[in-house]
């Protein structure tokens, strides 16, 4: 069975960001897969201490729960992001695992160890209408390739300033959907 990750870099469990990245999972779903989301804030996720000990195996030398986000994001067919955004980029806990994520970096860059093809996508909201996602989605894209997924559609939503926006914006919560149902038909190709 296709599965599909969903990092939720929110610090708010039913946010913006975690409403649609539900939404998106849940059409992956319906079109067969099998859907987990993380929501990263919530989870003991200590920062990289950068003692490159993971170019030597791949492993990283910190036990929390980035044990288990590791496991998903190898196992993974597909991986979407989704975060709010502060001051231009991804929050801070999106950030802790995708700096932690080095580890699969060096697996795929410094060790040359394959992993199965895989598609990614990403989910950004921010409160201002005039908002930068420009930084964002240059360090989420980066980050998916690092882990060797294959990054895909970016779906941005400026003018969220409620944190039930998402929830109140059909149009916004559809744009959702179809990027999970576009996500895994991507996966058998044309």
């Amino acid at each position: 069975m296709t599965l599909v990750v969903g990092l939720n870099g929110s610090p708010r469990r039913n946010g913006n960001s975690a409403t649609l990245l539900d939404q998106a999972l849940r059409a992956a779903e319906a079109s067969g897969a099998q859907a987990v989301r993380l929501d990263l804030a919530f989870m003991d996720i200590s920062p990289c201490k950068a003692c490159e000990d993971c170019f030597a195996d791949g492993e990283c030398v910190i036990r929390d729960d980035m044990d288990r986000v590791y496991q998903l994001l190898e196992e993974a067919d597909a991986v979407i992001v989704a975060s709010p955004i502060y001051f231009s980029g991804m929050s801070s806990c999106a950030k802790l695992a995708v700096d932690r994520c080095q580890a699969l970096w060096a697996r795929r860059k410094v060790l040359k160890r394959p992993r199965k093809p895989g598609a990614g996508a990403i989910i950004l909201t921010a409160a201002q209408p005039n908002a930068k996602f420009d930084n964002a989605v240059s360090e989420l894209r980066a980050f998916l390739i690092g882990i060797g997924i294959e990054p895909g559609e970016v779906l941005k939503v400026a003018g969220a300033d409620s944190s039930s926006y998402a929830a109140n914006h059909p149009g916004v919560l559809a744009q959702a959907r179809e990027l999970g149902s576009r996500l895994l038909s991507s996966l058998s190709g044309p």
